[in-house]
């Protein structure tokens, strides 16, 4: 993912997936978790400020991402 860059010309939206895109090539676990938290994500900025209750939101649904995955593969015998 080294070489992504966001596209000035196009939309936020067009980016984002973009963006999503290559997270997702990158790495397919993590790509969708990001994109099943996508509206969180998101929400964290709104008219220029931060949101800190939709970033604790974001927060918390991606560690129960992260640790259902992670007990998925130690129940399956293996570490990531």
């Amino acid at each position: 993912m080294s070489d992504f860059r966001f596209d000035d010309t196009k939309t936020f939206t067009d980016n984002f997936e973009a963006f999503l895109q290559e997270v997702e090539r990158g790495d397919a676990e993590m790509g969708k978790i990001l994109r099943d938290n996508a509206a969180l994500l998101i929400s964290i900025m709104v008219d220029g400020e931060r949101d800190t209750k939709n970033r604790v939101a974001f927060n918390t649904s991606v560690l129960k991402a992260l640790d259902a995955l992670a007990a998925g593969s130690q129940s399956h015998g293996g570490t990531r």
